[in-house]
């Protein structure tokens, strides 16, 4: 992927043009979501963990890309959608949060004295 400074993303040779690969794949509204597996086959990526990639890379460079558990992938119709994308996400982040708090007790006491089985 070549680097442009006025871009955030630039693909190719198309110079003053954002380009999200991944995101132009998809259709509009949940209810028309693109499973995994689909959009795989779609965008040529060789595994879902790549295309896990390039979307976490759309992502942090400014596509929309939705998503929900179990429901594929998509652009958001509204503003609703995007909402109720933030609201899932961010309950997911906390979850994963908490899922490492009992761990990170564990590591603040003195070496040699934690009792991993509580």
């Amino acid at each position: 992927m070549q680097k442009n400074k006025h871009n955030r993303v630039h693909i190719g040779n198309r110079p003053g043009k954002a380009d999200y690969p991944i995101a132009s794949l998809l259709p509009v509204g949940k209810e028309n979501a693109i499973s995994t597996a689909d959009l795989v086959k779609l965008s040529g990526c060789s595994s879902s963990r790549k295309l896990q990639q390039h979307i976490a890379y759309e992502r942090n460079h400014g596509a929309i890309i939705c998503s929900g558990s179990g429901n594929g992938y998509w652009k958001p119709k509204d503003r609703q959608e995007i909402v109720e994308f933030c609201r899932i996400m961010d309950a997911r982040a906390r979850n994963t949060f908490a899922a490492t708090r009992s761990a990170k007790q564990a590591l603040k006491e003195p070496e040699g004295q934690q009792d991993f089985i509580r």
